[in-house]
């Protein structure tokens, strides 16, 4: 990591800054749903006596949570404050190794702004049909491993070392992301697979057949199958493999020999990685769970921060260059738009959750009042597709609550996907509360007997018979008598 000037680092953060207010900030949502329990099961083993496998299980392919945990405990600061901090700091690595990468392309200085700008402008732009982001609206250890992948490129490129050591602490952050980026980084840097690429697979078992409960767990996942993808996530899949090509030939044309040679390779291994992709997903999966699980479609999402880098240094250094009016006429709509996407995402929540705000999101609120009021082994159960409800905006119950509850069937799918021996569990747990919505007292009662449930949240207006100590406008907590 190294800047030229000090304009680089004032320029950086104004964008960072601006990235950050265009996606938003979101605690507790979607996959740190998983990712909050676990680092705040590492800080307090008490937490979540019943359920922990559901989330502390990623903890044995990555060390990204016990190393929040650490830098919770060595600095004192409150974990909501270091999560905010660090994924601003991601932000900032991001786009400051697209700006190292970039100009390795472009000499002019508007290209290598206008990219970077480009993927600050789009940072929370879907990849196709995988279910990623470029980047998350919260601390991912996505986010990193992004960072020092685009990092590993850029040493790889220059033939240093320190190649291996970026690849090492993304495969830390994240595995499967450090698998893909290097399996790009090989083409892009080497045009072949390095001797020891076998190596990274060697622990999988690559022949477990799928059991059908597993089956059942993946049935409502389509993106693992990109069969099952709209033809327009197929267009989006495909579009960075065409530009890539046309890129190639503009960099041939103008003796940008690198730029020629990086766009021609990332064209070879985007297809490639979508063949080997679709064959492990759709002609394995029958026969083997081993692939399906690490979602392989998901090879896309290093190619589309390039695409996107790329691009923008195009726009800059053939449309854009030195004109003012063109940048604002380009740059303030595209914020605009995907600021406005992100508020239909979370239109019950705060853009920005800022560290100590009170929540707006009456879920929250609930989950809130849970976590000061309720015995720390108490076990939870709500509606199993309780992050679909409208208003909930998709906030994981335990990242808020602390408490344990039974197998939802979004976040908890995803645990079951990577770890199919957690099937049968999470299949009993969610089958025992179908038609959740036309529960009685007598199924409440059912819970708490077979597996101790003593407390329910449950939308208004609310099941007759229940004790229900705290309600709003949206849900209510109550407790089985």
């Amino acid at each position: 990591m190294r800047f030229q000037t000090i304009k680089d680092f004032f320029f950086l953060s104004i964008l960072t800054l601006a990235a950050f207010l265009v996606q938003g900030y979101h605690v507790g949502i979607e996959d740190m749903a998983v990712y909050l329990p676990a680092i705040k099961k590492i800080i307090d083993p008490g937490l979540y006596p019943y359920d922990a496998n559901f989330f502390i299980l990623y903890t044995r392919l990555t060390l990204f949570h016990r190393a929040i945990a650490a830098m919770a405990g060595a600095s004192h600061l409150p974990l909501e404050w270091l999560l905010f901090v660090l994924h601003v700091v991601s932000i900032f690595l991001i786009l400051l190794a697209c700006l190292q990468l970039i100009r390795k392309c472009f000499s002019e200085s508007a290209a290598q702004w206008c990219g970077v700008a480009l993927v600050a402008a789009l940072i929370t732009m879907p990849v196709a049909g995988t279910h990623l982001f470029l980047t998350d609206q919260h601390l991912h250890p996505r986010n990193f491993a992004t960072a020092f992948l685009l990092f590993a490129t850029v040493a790889a490129l220059e033939r240093r070392p320190v190649t291996l050591f970026w690849i090492f602490i993304t495969a830390l952050c994240h595995p499967t992301m450090a698998a893909y980026g290097t399996f790009h980084i090989a083409i892009l840097a080497f045009g072949s697979f390095p001797g020891q690429g076998a190596a990274t697979f060697a622990g999988i078992p690559f022949g477990v057949p799928p059991n059908p409960i597993w089956r059942k767990a993946m049935a409502d996942r389509g993106y693992p199958y990109p069969f099952t993808w709209a033809w327009y996530e197929w267009l989006g899949a495909l579009a960075p493999i065409a530009f890539f090509a046309f890129y190639a030939r503009v960099g041939r044309r103008e003796g940008m020999a690198l730029f020629e040679r990086i766009c021609n390779r990332l064209a070879i291994s985007t297809s490639l990685g979508i063949v080997i992709a679709v064959f492990a997903s759709e002609y394995l999966q029958p026969h083997t769970q081993t692939w399906a699980r690490f979602e392989p479609m998901r090879i896309l999402h290093f190619p589309y921060v390039a695409f996107l880098l790329f691009s923008g240094g195009m726009l800059g250094k053939y449309l854009l260059r030195d004109r003012s009016l063109l940048w604002a006429s380009l740059f303030i709509p595209l914020a605009l738009g995907m600021f406005y996407c992100q508020r239909l995402e979370f239109p019950s929540s705060y853009h920005i959750e800022w560290p100590g705000r009170a929540p707006r999101n009456e879920w929250v609120k609930a989950f809130e009042w849970v976590r000061e009021n309720t015995p720390r082994y108490a076990l939870f159960a709500l509606d199993p597709r309780y992050m679909h409800r409208p208003g909930q905006d998709y906030y994981g119950f335990r990242a808020y609550a602390e408490r344990s509850t039974l197998a939802d069937n979004e976040k908890d799918t995803s645990a079951v996907a990577v770890f199919p021996e957690l099937a049968w569990q999470w299949n009993l747990e969610v089958t025992d509360r179908e038609n959740w919505e036309q529960f009685t007292l007598t199924d409440f009662e059912r819970l708490r007997k077979k597996y101790g449930v003593a407390w329910v949240i449950v939308e208004q207006p609310g099941v007759a018979g229940l004790s229900c100590p705290y309600a709003n406008r949206a849900v209510m907590v109550c407790q089985i008598p």
